[in-house]
């Protein structure tokens, strides 16, 4: 039997953790007591229990609509929306439970919400938001442990009995990974959820909660209209969430317009031969994620090279790289008789200093000279001291001048993006952290703005400097914690957190996280930009010109976007209500 901890409430409470040791359950990560701390919002623990009791209150109706009384109420179940990361402890729930959730997506796409599971002890049964301060400061702490036994999806039915079969809904358990202090501002250090996990029967115990990830791919033949189903959430009890989804008349292309690149692909992907390649890239690919560096990995073998980029055409991947200062001509001649040089570019370095750039400019002359067609980018942003240095400028959004990015433009250059989070050789004008990022305690707002920026931009695309450089002791998660990244040294400098890396290996299989979900959303977002483009063309409104403009309110420059992902939510709709009346 675990021991159990007293607070200075008096409350006993404990959590048993791996190694059947018992964890103080009253206290955080930093031995705190939770009740003396606030929450990722700044909110005080009293303040976040008032605001999840009133939740609670409107949960009881629904369940009790269910057949379930308040006095039998074992757990909640909660909704959130995907552009808000679920956090552990209960009381920072910030979503839904009313029971009903609503979504909307065009045909051919996949839009996503969340499930939060909440324990509820007997003692927080009939607890309200008007309950006495001192039971709010005690109830989210009360000793408590639920086991989910399963959670299942029903058909959605939609205009005249049309379906999208429950096989359509996608659930996935969503995991933590720890986060240390680091040298950009942040909304927690501790857990942040990431790693999305195989549905299997779990517990959950107070003080937290467990969100679940849940995926509605649309079919391409959907009918538009409005689709209702459920989804079941069965424990000491069942819980239904009615789930209420809007279908669009447009449809989303088959082969995306815009694909996220990667760098740094771990040597796991390649162990299996070219078809577990190819399946474990492919869930990328699902997320609208290629790696750069695919087909170079099997230049020594240019049947499975050839194979691989076929396929990777197949689905929508327009760009592969090398990163050489000496391309084989051998390889490049390969490439020019199948005619896909002009798929291929030449990146011979990284992140030049000024200094260095008489020493590049003489290896790109090279370059150029040897094999005139094959286009040379670099990660670098372009100035008017580098003019006419590279092809295609990959730039880090923290670094860009916006001018300077225009000048090239208008010269014919190419431009894309690349997340790092930590670019050196460079000159800033401004915070880095204040662009958009990928590394894990950012806001899911922070990733997914990236798409609306990129269009506002003009960028051709976005890249991240890895898909899978995971942190040392990789290979021993899940069954330990997942290991945190290392700092940082130099040139390169300081601690960020799950920096390298948008997936998890699990077994022999990929596992998306949270970040490749909410990127994908961005990139089809960036599809209803350009469809808007496609459609209004020479019958376009004002509005229109707003919207393809990127709304204000959404976003003004690379440092200055709207933190509250209502915004993206309410112009993403406005979108969608535009491009169904222009695709009658």
């Amino acid at each position: 039997m675990p021991l159990l901890s007293r607070s200075l409430t008096g409350l006993l409470v404990c959590v048993v953790v791996a190694g059947g040791s018992a964890a103080d359950a009253t206290k955080n990560d930093q031995g705190i007591e939770w009740i003396h701390t606030t929450d990722h919002w700044g909110v005080p623990f009293g303040d976040g229990a008032t605001m999840f009791y009133a939740n609670v209150e409107r949960h009881r109706t629904w369940l009790a609509d269910q057949g379930t009384p308040a006095d039998k109420m074992s757990f909640a179940v909660g909704t959130e929306i995907s552009l808000r990361k679920v956090f552990r402890p209960k009381w920072w729930f910030r979503g839904d439970m009313t029971g009903v959730v609503k979504i909307a997506a065009a045909r051919g796409e996949t839009e996503a919400f969340q499930l939060v599971i909440c324990p509820i002890a007997p003692l927080e049964r009939a607890r309200t938001r008007l309950s006495a301060e001192k039971h709010h400061g005690s109830g989210p702490l009360m000793p408590t442990t639920v086991k989910i036994t399963s959670i299942t999806a029903t058909d959605l039915t939609g205009p005249d009995g049309a379906k999208i079969p429950a096989s359509s809904v996608e659930m996935s358990r969503v995991g933590f990974i720890k986060t240390i202090p680091a040298q950009y501002p942040v909304m927690n250090v501790g857990d942040w959820p990431d790693p999305l996990l195989p549905l299997k029967p779990f517990e959950v115990s107070n003080p937290f909660c467990q969100p679940i990830w849940v995926d509605v791919h649309v079919p391409r033949d959907a009918v538009p209209g409005e689709y209702v189903g459920q989804i079941r959430v069965d424990g000491p009890h069942s819980v239904t969430i009615c789930v209420v989804l809007t279908v669009w008349p447009f449809e989303l292309p088959a082969k995306r317009s815009y694909v996220t690149m990667g760098w740094s692909l771990n040597s796991w992907f390649l162990k299996g031969g070219v078809e577990s390649f190819m399946k474990k890239v492919g869930v990328l690919l699902d997320h609208g994620l290629a790696p750069w560096h695919a087909c170079v990995k099997y230049a020594r073998d240019l049947d499975a090279h050839d194979r691989v980029f076929r396929w990777l055409q197949e689905r929508g991947v327009k760009l592969q790289a090398m990163t050489t200062t000496k391309p084989d001509p051998k390889y490049i001649e390969h490439l020019r008789q199948r005619g896909w040089l002009k798929h291929f570019i030449c990146i011979p370095g990284d992140e030049p200093h000024e200094r260095d750039y008489p020493a590049y400019r003489k290896r790109v002359e090279a370059i150029r000279k040897q094999f005139p067609r094959l286009t040379v980018a670099m990660t670098e942003d372009p100035q008017p001291g580098n003019a006419g240095m590279f092809d295609l400028w990959i730039v880090e959004p923290s670094v860009q001048r916006d001018a300077f990015v225009r000048q090239a433009q208008q010269r014919g250059d190419r431009v894309w993006w690349y997340m790092c989070q930590l670019p050196i050789h460079a000159t800033y004008p401004g915070p880095v952290w204040a662009c958009p990022g990928a590394v894990v305690d950012r806001p899911a707002v922070d990733h997914r703005v990236a798409y609306w920026l990129a269009w506002k931009y003009g960028v051709e695309g976005v890249g991240f400097w890895a898909i899978s450089s995971w942190p040392k002791g990789w290979e021993k998660w899940p069954d330990n914690p997942w290991p945190v990244n290392p700092l940082s040294k130099f040139p390169y400098s300081g601690q960020h957190n799950a920096n390298g890396f948008l997936c998890y290996p699990y077994k022999d299989r990929v596992l998306p996280s949270v970040r490749l979900k909410v990127l994908r959303d961005g990139m089809d977002d960036y599809e209803y930009l350009l469809l808007l483009k496609t459609l209004s063309r020479g019958r376009s409104t004002a509005r229109d010109q707003q919207l393809l403009a990127v709304p204000p309110e959404v976003a003004m420059d690379l440092r200055y976007y709207n933190k509250d992902p209502n915004a993206i939510v309410s112009a993403r709709h406005e979108l969608a209500t535009r491009l169904a009346a222009l695709w009658k």
